[in-house]
């Protein structure tokens, strides 16, 4: 399990942990870390939109072949970011799932479905409610997503994770990546946080996912005029 925050009773829905299970054709791998991701030392703070852990992990799965992690963590609960990228030194067949947790959700009976994809009117993205009082929670992505028949945090993972939380965790579903030498992205962020805000934390860390990835090939503008424009234009390239 990949903790991103202690585990508290919160108003308002919390992204706490994910569960990371990676597989290839040499074994099944269960990716965990000991601390909250907002409590790294790779922390930045003092700036106009607030402090942002951007914590980096690389896993050697086997000789020539290393997982990288990457977690951009707004400490003002805006936004989220992931990304994973596999480097091998030949070809490998690598599928990552990934299937988030979070707190201040509704009980199981309210809305029981998941993210679901809203009309290219409403803007085309994965949306989900997950209490009565809002707000809803944007995924963006592209990976694919699968509903999650059980919700409950206690039903799907570890006895000793889930003693360890002082309120039921809910998960809307699972996300799943084929994993390349390119980054695997996935992004929440919370309707109704100020919109300037959320959208330098988006445009920030895509910009440092194009610096690395893309610029050996061609340069790539980033501009902050939206979170969506920026979005479309990673997941375009």
């Amino acid at each position: 399990m990949i903790t991103i925050r202690s585990s508290a009773v919160s108003f308002e829905p919390t992204l706490i942990a994910l569960e990371a299970v990676l597989t290839t054709a040499q074994g099944v791998y269960t990716i965990s870390s000991n601390s909250s991701g907002t409590d790294s030392s790779s922390t930045f703070g003092g700036g106009l939109f607030g402090a942002i852990s951007w914590p980096r992990s690389r896993f050697r799965l086997a000789p020539g072949v290393v997982l990288e992690q990457q977690m951009f963590l707004p400490h003002d609960g805006s936004a989220a970011a992931f990304s994973w990228q596999l480097h091998a030194e030949s070809p490998l067949q690598a599928r990552l799932t990934i299937k988030p947790f979070f707190s201040g959700c509704g009980p199981r009976s309210y809305r029981d479905v998941g993210f679901c994809l809203d009309s290219e009117e409403n803007g085309g993205r994965l949306t989900w409610l997950p209490n009565v009082r809002g707000p809803r929670i944007i995924a963006d992505t592209h990976g694919r997503y699968h509903d999650e028949a059980r919700r409950s945090f206690d039903s799907v993972a570890d006895p000793q994770a889930a003693s360890t939380s002082s309120e039921n965790l809910i998960t809307p579903g699972t996300f799943e990546f084929d994993l390349s030498n390119r980054p695997s992205v996935l992004i929440f962020s919370m309707e109704g946080h100020a919109g300037t805000r959320r959208d330098h934390h988006v445009g920030a860390f895509l910009a440092g996912l194009m610096r690395n990835d893309f610029k050996p090939r061609r340069d790539v503008l980033v501009d902050l005029r939206s979170e969506e424009a920026t979005i479309a234009q990673f997941m375009a390239a």
